[in-house]
């Protein structure tokens, strides 16, 4: 596994997030599972003055074939409920295979199903539509 960043973050992020982001991808255990190409580790999040959730993970692409997020629908899960979901299309974002790549994923307000946010759940990737 190699750890990419994408352009712009390269650039703009902060020497202790890169730290954190690389002793985190360190640690990354490779998928066992046959349909699970793509997992997610959760890195940190938060909540914007908007009350969007930001949810930043590495994305860990344990495949043989690039991965884009083109209609992919994210579901944002706390202790097995799901607390958001939102359907991505990142153009900017295209993960190479064997690859993880730190990204931000922002669920707006309109896209929570709960009010009740611990900060503390992780992503799933839902389908792709």
């Amino acid at each position: 596994m190699n750890l990419v960043f994408e352009p712009k973050w390269d650039k703009a992020l902060p020497d202790t997030d890169r730290q954190k982001i690389e002793k985190k991808f360190q640690n990354i255990v490779p998928s066992d599972l046959d349909d699970k190409s793509i997992t997610f580790t959760p890195l940190w999040q938060a909540r914007n003055h908007r009350s969007d959730v930001l949810v930043t993970v590495l994305i860990n692409n344990f495949s043989g074939q690039a991965y884009s997020f083109d209609n992919s629908i994210l579901e944002y899960v706390e202790d097995d409920t799901v607390k958001a979901i939102q359907k991505f299309t990142l153009e900017r974002v295209l993960v190479p295979p064997d690859s993880s790549m730190p990204w931000t994923f922002i669920f707006p307000k309109s896209s929570l199903t709960s009010n009740s946010i611990n900060l503390d759940g992780s992503l799933k990737l839902h389908k792709r539509l």
